[in-house]
């Protein structure tokens, strides 16, 4: 396994009940690489990533985060949480706080920083996702997408050396995609280190540094953008993309 390597998932098996959802699955991101992972529904796409911060228990197999083996106790667990953000479908604000709270809340219970302190940080933020003038608001007042930018706010906010973000614009609708991806791709740019799985291919094919093409548990392939959309290896990768670029 190489230094350079920041996640590191080996020989990962993962079942729920009697459905294998995970097949053997060797998985590696560089630091400050991003890495888009792309499949059919119930390709095992988003459970992957939720396996790389503690989500969901694997199996067997073994996995690594920044030198830190996340199973090996419960000490690690903690501790990797704080080093891997998650962005959701369904962006998990908390409606009885107000924007500024539901950044700062994790900061003041996770690593401690002080109120003061850590609305500098949550206003810098919203001003990074641009909406500042949003802080005294609560989430049932924004927008689908305005409420997914603050979740990428509030886990930036934790300082995470990784970023996974599990199909973070399904549940927009249209007109708001746009404004969360313009905030990812600043992400993209400014070294993080970053999973996305996403149906937005254009997104992959402008942002990422590989693609990782998942089917049935497996990986089936992995390239660059220019090579996994100009020239896909496999017969399944080629009916995905006929299908997805088709509609």
């Amino acid at each position: 396994m190489s230094k350079d390597n920041i996640i590191n998932m080996k020989k990962i098996n993962k079942y729920y009940d009697d459905f294998h959802v995970l097949k053997n699955i060797d998985f590696h991101v560089k630091k400050g690489e991003i890495v888009v992972v792309c499949g059919p529904s119930g390709s095992g796409k988003s459970t992957l990533i939720r396996c790389i911060n503690g989500l969901e228990d694997i199996d067997a197999g073994e996995i690594i985060v920044d030198d830190i083996n996340i199973h090996a106790s419960k000490k690690n667990m903690q501790s990797i949480r704080g080093e891997v953000g998650m962005v959701f479908q369904h962006f998990n604000l908390f409606p009885h706080l107000t924007i500024l709270e539901n950044i700062t809340i994790a900061q003041d219970l996770v690593k401690n920083v002080k109120k003061d302190e850590a609305n500098k940080i949550a206003m810098e933020l919203l001003k990074k996702v641009k909406l500042s003038e949003k802080a005294n608001s609560y989430p049932s007042d924004l927008s689908g997408g305005q409420k997914q930018r603050v979740a990428i706010a509030r886990s930036l906010a934790m300082k995470p050396k990784v970023i996974l973000f599990d199909e973070p614009t399904s549940a927009l609708d249209p007109e708001t995609i746009g404004d969360v991806l313009s905030v990812m791709k600043d992400l993209a740019k400014e070294n993080f280190t970053i999973v996305c799985v996403t149906h937005e291919m254009g997104f992959a094919k402008e942002v990422g540094d590989r693609i990782v093409f998942m089917d049935h548990g497996v990986i089936v392939e992995e390239n660059s953008p220019k090579a996994f959309f100009e020239n896909p290896q496999s017969k399944r990768a080629q009916n995905f993309l006929k299908e997805i670029l088709t509609h």
